[in-house]
């Protein structure tokens, strides 16, 4: 096979136009479900090699990314350069719930349009679906999983292993032939805003030996893996969406603690890995991670002996982008040793960074060979999938068949219930009791991350506690409560024994949390029991008096967390947080601000990931 898919990629590299071997080595980014004249212009005139799907946003121009244009506005245009269609929908409008045989009817077509190019290259479909917040299916029709923290407190590599297996099946059904995952960073701060609980641990052996088995149970499944951010951004408590950060290990550490997890996935065959945004002085004390030839050629390729293909982290970060224009960025990123860019963008910066590549093509700063030996493990690994004979022809009813096997649901559930902790309980307050009157109060989950049908909306953990007892008072916050709301529940705490609150931690919310609303209530003199994701305090707080941590905002696990307040199912007896919170107790402690959102009535700003 390897010598026939070597002779089948060169060929297909002979035959290959400058603009096509350029046009590979972009990912762009697909949100929603229409079809649109810019979506198809992208894979028909900028040749895009791959798309990053977000079924749950909508395309438009308008969209930033993390507060910030992408367009470079000093952008030179050289000879020949055009724009591609724009769609010019409101940026606050929400996409479509779909399900996933329908998604694969869609994936279809752009595939068929794809392979109808002339270089007849079919794309790679890739997606983030880690868990948690950071799934970018979220529609409903599909199960959803725990994230990797949530994995190593349940400790069996085996049950991690066949989340990812089951993960792929579904959605390597659908036409998705990639996925950004496993992270391998390993979180030794818990300060941490970005990685969090997308890590398996802050213990490097435990984060590798689960992320070889998510690793193996992604691509057993069809999927091509992606560890990631190379070399690692757990020892951080900045987000690169905003700034860039330096993280100062030196080789000693870096190979005891970061790299541990990263090798241990090339050992186990991962096909690709994903660039960090971070400044790494062991390394190079200049260029972030993904603009350094030291550290992707250097370390990567030479040193760790990685063969496979890297992608780079969306490239409009704050962290590339505050310093380098785009255009700039993907070609300091390719000659530094990346294959494949992902440019999460709906507007002409596509354009700029196509003609920005092979403007430097063109004038010698890229030399041709780098940009071949790019294509050409792009190729193979579309080859490797199969792609040139199956993409496009992905069965609808077949993933219907998959996604509701009672086998997926059954272990869905049997994931989000083991993967509960009780963290604290000091006043005996659980199980709860049907005589007791509650105080429900659950955030509202950003309307574009649920799936708005019966299995995931906003309400699940209102809707699953009323299921055990109708002795309640149901109310819900933003994601973090507004003023009036606050004060709105500390009316209807007086009416109640103690008060049940969802208290979950999304980077994506820029505004925060509930930490307050647990504040206030505790202050006024109300038992309070918090439901989080996470097991640090900026879910888990210093007031309440008793915590369940379920890993995830997930449906299974906002219900499986309900059924065990009321002691309808047990903690697993083998479930343990899989960091050592001591650390942060340790550290110096972050005050909580005393100040809530006044605005009612509009939405908290979301920055889309």
């Amino acid at each position: 096979m390897s010598k026939a898919r070597d002779l089948f990629v060169s060929n297909k590299l002979k035959e290959m136009t400058l603009d096509e071997k350029i046009g590979q080595l972009l990912t762009f980014t697909w949100r929603g479900a229409i079809l649109t004249p810019s979506g198809t212009e992208q894979i028909t005139k900028l040749h895009c090699g791959g798309l990053c799907l977000e079924p749950y946003a909508l395309e438009t121009c308008k969209n930033l990314y993390w507060g910030n244009s992408q367009i470079d506005p000093n952008f030179k245009e050289p000879k020949g350069y055009f724009k591609i269609a724009n769609t010019y929908f409101s940026g606050k409008t929400y996409g479509i719930s779909i399900t996933p045989w329908e998604y694969t009817e869609r994936l279809n077509t752009l595939q068929k349009i794809a392979l109808n190019r002339p270089s007849g290259v079919p794309l790679h479909m890739t997606i983030d679906f880690e868990g948690d917040f950071k799934n970018d299916y979220m529609s409903g029709g599909i199960r959803q999983f725990i994230p990797p923290m949530g994995m190593a407190a349940i400790g069996d590599t085996k049950l991690t292993y066949e989340i990812g297996l089951t993960i792929s099946r579904m959605l390597s059904a659908m036409g998705v032939t990639q996925m950004y995952s496993p992270v391998c960073d390993v979180n030794v701060n818990p300060d941490n805003p970005e990685i969090g609980i997308r890590a398996f641990s802050d213990d490097p052996q435990v984060c590798a030996k689960h992320a070889v088995a998510l690793v193996k149970g992604l691509q057993d499944g069809g999927l091509v893996a992606t560890a990631k951010h190379f070399p690692g951004r757990g020892d951080s408590a900045t987000d690169a969406h905003d700034v860039l950060d330096v993280i100062r290990s030196d080789k000693k550490r870096m190979h005891e603690v970061e790299l541990v997890p990263f090798k241990a996935a090339i050992d186990a065959g991962v096909k690709a890995i994903m660039t960090a945004h971070s400044v790494y002085p062991a390394y190079d004390d200049k260029f972030p991670a993904t603009l350094s030839e030291k550290v992707l050629k250097g370390l990567l390729r030479e040193e760790l002996g990685f063969e496979g293909v890297i992608v780079s982290d969306a490239i409009g970060m704050a962290a590339i982008l505050k310093k380098w224009p785009l255009p700039v960025a993907c070609v300091m990123a390719i000659k530094a040793g990346v294959d494949t860019i992902l440019l999460k963008a709906d507007d002409e910066s596509r354009s700029q960074c196509f003609f920005g590549i092979k403007r430097a093509v063109e004038e010698g700063e890229i030399p041709m060979e780098r940009i071949d030996e790019a294509v050409t493990r792009l190729l193979r690994m579309k080859y490797d999938q199969g792609l040139f004979k199956t993409a496009g022809k992905n069965d609808p009813n077949r993933v219907y068949k998959i996604t509701t096997d009672k086998k997926v649901i059954d272990f869905s559930w049997d994931v989000a219930k083991k993967a509960l902790i009780i963290m604290r309980d000091d006043k005996k307050l659980l199980p709860l009791k049907k005589e007791e009157k509650i105080l429900v109060i659950e955030q509202r989950i950003p309307y574009e991350f649920v799936g708005k049908d019966p299995y995931h909306h906003t309400h699940m953990f209102s809707e699953r506690m009323a299921y055990h007892s109708t002795n309640l008072i149901l109310t819900d916050t933003e994601f973090s409560a507004f003023e009036d709301e606050i004060k709105e529940c500390l009316q209807l705490a007086k009416q109640a024994d103690l008060v049940v609150m969802t208290n979950y931690y999304a980077r994506i919310v820029k505004s925060g949390n509930n930490q307050l609303l647990v504040k206030k209530l505790k202050k006024a003199g109300h038992k309070v029991v918090v439901v989080t994701n996470t097991p640090y305090l900026i879910g888990t707080t210093e007031e309440a008096d008793a915590v369940v941590c379920n890993f995830s905002a997930t449906p299974d696990s906002i219900r499986a967390s309900a059924d065990l307040l009321f002691g309808k199912i047990k903690p697993f007896p083998k479930t343990k947080v899989p960091v050592n919170l001591e650390v942060e107790k340790k550290k110096k402690k972050k005050k909580v601000s005393m100040k809530a959102p006044k605005k009612k009535g509009s939405s908290l700003d979301i920055s889309y990931c």
